[in-house]
């Protein structure tokens, strides 16, 4: 499965499927519906289009892509038809939700493996832009998290992607307090990552000392386990802690594996639920990982995001993984900011990136 935002004309893009925001009478209107007419063949598909009939506000049918599918190997075109806005009160927002959840329902049914659908009724129906996206990225979002399907998101011109001052008005404020310039070690030319982990730093300190003398014993210590925090934070009093001893005591804490099951149980949730709405996790990557495997930190992002962690519990479970947020990359920034801000959509996470040019997770 696969997401992606693309800034094209709809009839250019090349899916086996594409929907088309149609008159509710079998007749060629204004707008994307002229388009797709006109580039499909006006003549074969408005008789095409007579076959169905009135269509229902909310509603999806097909016809076939007539010459579309010549041109750009496009199989059908799903027509629905949506609603004007009047005040956000008359129903618009249910029928626009309809409009794309019955879309891709009828896309399945015909076994696409691959649709593009616009901003639906933000033409001439005057639908505002920042609604219908955020009804088009729940309603991909929950398609997705059940169905194998590569959705191609069509937005025709660069404005209908200019979401920071409505969706997400602080990300751009977020990002330039929060972001650390890359810089290079002048002696060998490699990045200087200054976000390791506490107890990286801790072993640092404490190594010319503990060289000197590595026999001694750590005078306390808990034996009961703790969290990851908890290592992190060992009492700096005690100064002849040895590093063999010190990853002794790590080793007691709980794995990448352990934590994710914890969560998992924590939360109510269920192993298929939980990759299935990372989206980029399958059942086969996640039974290795299960098993052992750690993944790259791109998966580990994803599911955590799929669990819904807060910015603690999100720390913790990269940590476990020997990951860390960077605040050298805007990739990391943004993926935290939307934890922070409690945005677990990661359709909603990858349009953010598209916006600032970074790669998203539903990459093909």
């Amino acid at each position: 499965m696969s997401f992606r935002i693309e800034r094209n004309d709809i009839t250019k893009v090349h899916t086996e499927a594409i929907v088309n925001t149609a008159n509710y009478y079998p007749v060629i209107g204004s707008g994307t519906d002229s388009a797709v007419y006109t580039a499909a063949g006006a003549d074969k598909l408005l008789a095409e289009r007579k076959k169905i009939g009135e269509i229902e506000r909310g509603e999806a049918a097909y016809t076939p892509a007539c010459n579309l599918k010549k041109s750009n190997g496009i199989k059908y075109i799903i027509h629905t038809v949506g609603i004007r806005w009047q005040d956000g009160n008359q129903g618009e927002t249910d029928i626009i939700r309809n409009c794309y959840r019955n879309s891709l329902s009828l896309a399945n049914k015909l076994k696409c493996k691959s649709i593009a659908i616009p901003l639906l009724a933000t033409g001439n129906y005057g639908f505002p832009v920042d609604v219908s996206l955020s009804i088009a990225l729940d309603e991909i979002n929950q398609f997705l998290f059940k169905n194998d399907m590569e959705i191609v998101l069509v937005v025709y011109d660069k404005q209908s992607l200019i979401i920071s001052s409505k969706l997400f008005s602080n990300i751009t404020t977020y990002i330039d307090e929060h972001y650390v310039e890359e810089k290079e070690d002048i002696n060998n030319g490699s990045e200087i990552k200054d976000y390791y982990f506490k107890r990286d730093e801790y072993l640092r300190s404490q190594n010319e000392e503990d060289h000197k003398d590595s026999s001694k014993k750590i005078k306390t210590a808990n034996n009961s386990k703790k969290s990851i925090n908890d290592c992190n934070t060992i009492n700096k009093t005690d100064k002849n802690i040895s590093v063999d001893q010190y990853l002794k005591l790590n080793d007691k804490h709980q794995t990448f594996q352990d934590l994710l099951i914890k969560f998992i149980n924590d939360k109510g949730l269920i192993n298929s639920a939980v990759y299935k709405k990372s989206l980029i996790v399958d059942r086969k990557l996640f039974s290795k990982i299960i098993s052992g495997h750690t993944p790259n930190k791109r998966s580990v992002m994803a599911l955590g995001l799929a669990l819904e962690l807060n910015k603690e519990e999100f720390d913790e479970f990269l940590a476990t993984a020997n990951f860390a947020f960077n605040p050298a990359k805007k990739f990391d920034l943004i993926v935290q900011y939307c934890v922070e801000n409690k945005i677990y959509n990661i359709v909603k996470v990858d349009l953010i990136l598209h916006e600032y040019g970074q790669q998203i997770f539903c990459k093909i």
